[in-house]
């Protein structure tokens, strides 16, 4: 089905210069010129097949398995990143340090003073799969800024291509490089995380998934008729909940994808209590891609043995009780039920009212 037309928020004159009107053909582009760099000879770390193996497994999810071998034997090794507040390493692995081929083009958003450089991943899971990489000579750790987060919120929700996803993964949470990043993913199937049920959980455009589901997350609604002040406040909040989770200890992923009926823009963020330092791709870790459906797996014996409950199982061991803070400080956030600062604010209140006597 052809996607609905989105509305235009911001004036004529002004959407011109912006990333609005500019992501569509920024994607495109993209799309050449990793194709084009797919083909030069030792660039990537391998050969992505056009058709790779892969089975629906049986339940009710609908998750989804693919053999990618080459990506567990031949990608870079994951960095160890002990701390959702890291400290940046300049002699490790870090963007500044890629081959200038490997750059497939600079964006300059102004609205957010913000250089944003698309990058191939060399070790790719998906065809298009790119490094959405902000402010890179800033050396900023493997933790989400506001003016990142806008970014991809703004390009996610200005292009016309539903199968176009983008992923982050917070220390603790499967990244592999302490160097700010997201991930550009094209996913032309129907993943388990586009069917879930939703329930309201804070204002009328955050949600979480209904208890009928076998996950959790929470879910922030951007529509296409959203203005640009009901945009920027949104992103304000998501990055308000990402700072506290960090601030709390709590890795997380964040999953932007488009609603296929809507058209508007699901942000999700998953949370757990489980800490993962480091990562072994020849086994079954979750990050952004597996929690919402998608496995890319290592070897044929683990994608015809991998089964739902499995998953499941594996998703709920490392979520712990992680979403009872959540939930409520999302609340606090978008509603503005409880300050963080009300005990404070409360125990001077007293203080005062007994001085006055």
């Amino acid at each position: 089905m052809e996607p609905k037309k989105r509305a235009r928020t911001v004036s004529k004159e002004k959407y011109k210069t912006t990333l609005d009107s500019k992501a569509q053909y920024y994607l495109n582009a993209l799309k050449v010129r990793w194709m084009q760099l797919h083909d030069v000879p030792g660039l990537f770390a391998y050969q992505l097949q056009e058709s790779r193996p892969g089975r629906r497994l049986p339940g009710k999810c609908g998750f989804y398995a693919e053999l990618n071998a080459d990506r567990s034997l031949k990608r870079r090794v994951p960095q160890v990143i002990d701390s959702l507040n890291p400290t940046f390493r300049p002699k490790q692995f870090n963007f500044n340090k890629v081959d200038a081929m490997e750059v497939m083009m600079t964006i300059d958003e102004e609205r957010d003073n913000v250089e944003v450089q698309m990058i191939i991943n060399k070790s790719p899971i998906t065809k298009y799969h790119t490094l959405i990489c902000p402010d890179v000579k800033k050396e900023l750790v493997q933790r989400i800024t506001f003016s990142s987060l806008n970014f991809c919120t703004t390009f996610m929700r200005s292009i016309n291509d539903p199968n176009i996803r983008l992923g982050y993964n917070s220390p603790g949470a499967l990244a592999s490089v302490n160097h700010l990043h997201f991930h550009l993913l094209h996913i032309p199937r129907t993943l388990y995380i586009d069917n879930v049920e939703l329930e309201p959980l804070a204002g009328n455009y955050v949600y979480r998934l209904k208890n009928s589901e076998s996950t959790e997350a929470i879910c922030f609604v951007i529509g296409v008729k959203d203005t640009e002040e009901d945009i920027r406040d949104k992103v304000q909040q998501i990055h308000r909940l990402t700072e506290w989770l960090c601030n709390n200890k709590l890795p997380h992923n964040l999953f932007m994808t488009q609603d296929r009926q809507t058209n508007d823009l699901r942000v999700f963020l998953f949370v757990r209590s489980t800490y993962c330092v480091s990562k072994d791709a020849s086994v079954f870790n979750v990050g952004f891609c597996e929690l919402v459906g998608f496995f890319p797996l290592s070897d044929e014996a683990k994608l015809q043995n991998l089964t739902e409950p499995i998953v499941i199982e594996r998703i709920k061991d490392i979520t712990g009780n992680a979403y009872e803070s959540a939930y409520r400080q999302t609340k606090r956030i978008v509603d503005g039920s409880r300050s963080t600062l009300w005990p404070f604010l409360t125990y001077a209140t007293c203080v005062v009212i007994s001085k006055i006597k």
